[in-house]
This record gives C-alpha cells, structure tokens and sequence, in this order.
C-alpha cells in the first residue's frame, strides 16, 4: 500500500500543512546550485518560495492530485518550475542535478526496504559527480515521544473564510520489529453552527530511520555524509535532542 492516499486529503493539504521551518534552510542551501531537483514536492509548500527567490527548480511527485494543486499555484502566482509527475524509485532524466533535495521527513514514506535501496539508487544517478544530495527525517528518539496509540487532535483549521473548521484526529502505533508507524488519520469539517458536512479518513504507514542504520544504507548505495545536522539552524545532530536527522551526502565516487 501507498503510505498515504494522498488523492482522498489533497484538497485539504494546505489548510493543515502550513510550517515553513525549513524555508529559510533549502534557500540558502539552493543559493549554492544551478540546477536543484526538489522530490516528493506535493503542492509546492518548499517549491513556492524557492521559485519566488530564484531558484531554477525541478520538481517531482507521483501524485496527479497534489501536482494539479502546485500547477495551479504557479500559474496564479506567474512562477515557472518544470513539475514531473514521476516515482522517487524510477526517475528518469536526460540531465543530472547538483543539488537534489528531499524535504519534510518524505523519505519515510517509502517503507520497502528494497524500494529505500532503489530510491537511493534513482538518486545517486540522478545527481552530478560533484552534486549533493540532502535528505531530511525525523529523529526516532524525538518521533517516538508523540506515537501512543491514542486517538489525538492534531489541530483545528479555519476554511472557506472562516465560515468552515477542519479537524484533524490520528492515531498511531509503532512496531519496534520492523520500525514501521502505522495508523489513520481522520478529517472532518464543520460550520459554524458546529454541523459536521464532511467527514473522511486515509490510513498512514511511515519508517523510522535509525541514524546508524541510515548511514550504512546511505554508504551501501554509494552516498558519503559531508554533515548531520539536528535542526535547520544547522546544530550538530543530538540523539536525545534533535527534532531531525537532516543528511547533506556526497558522492562516494563508486559506479552504480
């Protein structure tokens, strides 16, 4: 399964995924490229304001839903991107990047261990010999203390011009054997007269990456790791206190 139909939530999306912590992080950081590949876009949340600063970005996804959104958004903003509707596992491109960028924790959505292989491997190909890759996950350490196998509210949104409120419940539950997150997460809308009008659910599943199991992964599919750092003011990684393991790899220089 998917690790989330995103084709069921995309209208949604913007209403509760609104952080912009990272911004300022992949900007600078795309300061340094002329070529930047920005994977598992969705509807631009990263993209936006990277093309608004200049950057000259490709972006790829493999949900039509979520890139309809993003097109939308750049043709009313008069923003050009080349947007590929294209699995992470298979990218094909006639050019290579020297930057590539995989933000928001995505990575973990890619639960098959063999698929993380062949992802990592699409990438490696996908990137200039003196290009760098940057991977961003969450810490387990950190992860683990919000997953407890209770229904929770996550948050409360505003919609449709404050006349309709979303909810957004999930519940969550890790498996230690196989370090998989699984659980559902439950959207409903009401007016203002508190009548719920809608109400759906997707099922989610994500992987919880160990720093040490990551790197030898990372080395097994030909990536160096230049820095790790814990958070997007570049803080060196903690284990214990770390919100993110954000990975900034290299070539190693071996063929795949």
């Amino acid at each position: 399964m998917p690790a989330m139909d995103y084709a069921k939530i995309a209208d949604l999306y913007d209403t509760y995924v609104v952080t912009d912590l990272d911004v300022p992080f992949f900007i600078n950081e795309t300061r340094k490229a002329t070529n930047v590949l920005e994977l598992m876009s969705g509807t631009g949340r990263l993209s936006i304001p990277l093309l608004e600063a200049g950057v000259s970005l490709t972006c790829v996804d493999s949900s039509p839903e979520m890139l309809a959104i993003f097109r939308q958004k750049l043709e009313e903003k008069k923003l050009a991107a080349t947007v590929r509707e294209m699995d992470v596992c298979n990218l094909d491109f006639s050019q290579s990047f020297d930057l590539i960028i995989l933000p928001f924790n995505s990575f973990s959505e890619i639960v098959n261990p063999d698929e993380q292989r062949q992802a990592l491997r699409s990438i490696y190909n996908s990137l200039a010999e003196n290009g760098r890759f940057i991977c961003t996950l969450h810490n387990p350490e950190i992860r683990l203390r919000s997953i407890n196998g209770q229904l929770t509210l996550r948050g409360k949104y505003s919609l449709a011009n404050n006349e309709k409120t979303l909810f957004l419940w999930s519940i969550e539950q890790y498996n230690f054997d196989n370090h998989l997150v699984t659980g559902t997460q439950f959207y409903e809308v009401y007016d203002n007269q508190q009548m719920m009008g809608y109400k759906t659910f997707v099922d989610i599943q994500f992987y919880l990456h160990q720093q040490q199991e990551f790197a030898k992964l990372l080395h097994s599919e030909g990536f160096s790791v230049v820095n790790l750092y814990g958070d997007y003011a570049y803080s060196e990684f903690q284990a214990e206190l770390s919100p993110f393991m954000i990975w900034n790899l290299a070539k190693n220089g071996r063929k795949l």
